[in-house]
C-alpha cells in the first residue's frame, strides 16, 4: 500500500482491530485515550474488559480514557479492577445507546463508589446518560482529588 493512499472508511471498519489487540502492540504507552466509533463491532466485545486486564502494561498506565463504550462491555469485571487500582487515572464514558438495564448497573456502581468511606483506590470518572446529577457531581469531585 502506498503511504499516501487513502483507505475508505468502510474498509477501515471491516478490518477493525480489537481494543485489546491494539493495546497489546503499545507496550510503552503511559496515557491511552480512545473514542470508539459508532460501528464498534470487533473493537469491543463482552471479553474486552477481561482481556485488557490480562495485559501487564495496561495495569501500569498513568491514564486511561475511553468514550462511547457500548453495553456489551463487561462493567463488573472492570469495576473489580477499579476497586484495586491505585495507579491509573480512569475516565470512562458510555454510549448514549446503552440499555436502561445497563444504566441501572452503572448507577449502582457509581453509588457504591460514592458511598465508600475508606477508598484505597483511585476514584474513576464514569459518565453515562441519565446518571443522577448528585452522583455525577460527587464522583467528579472525588475524581479530581489527588
Amino acid at each position: 500500500m502506498n503511504k499516501d493512499e487513502i483507505i475508505p472508511e468502510r474498509d477501515y471498519f471491516e478490518t477493525a482491530v480489537s481494543l485489546e489487540a491494539l493495546f497489546k502492540v503499545l507496550p510503552n504507552v503511559k496515557k491511552f485515550s480512545y473514542f470508539l466509533p459508532d460501528n464498534y463491532l470487533n473493537i469491543t466485545t463482552s471479553k474486552t474488559a477481561e482481556e485488557l486486564l490480562k495485559i501487564p502494561h495496561f495495569l501500569s498506565l498513568d491514564k486511561f480514557v475511553i468514550s462511547q463504550i457500548p453495553d456489551i462491555f463487561d462493567n463488573y469485571s472492570f469495576y473489580g479492577h477499579i476497586k484495586e487500582n491505585k495507579k491509573t487515572k480512569i475516565d470512562i464514558n458510555f454510549s448514549d445507546q446503552i440499555s436502561d438495564e445497563y444504566k441501572i448497573q452503572l448507577q449502582t456502581i457509581v453509588d457504591e463508589i460514592n458511598e465508600t468511606q475508606n477508598r484505597v483506590y483511585k476514584v474513576p470518572r464514569i459518565y453515562f446518560s441519565r446518571i443522577t446529577d448528585s452522583s455525577n457531581e460527587k464522583l467528579h469531585a472525588l475524581y479530581c482529588q489527588k
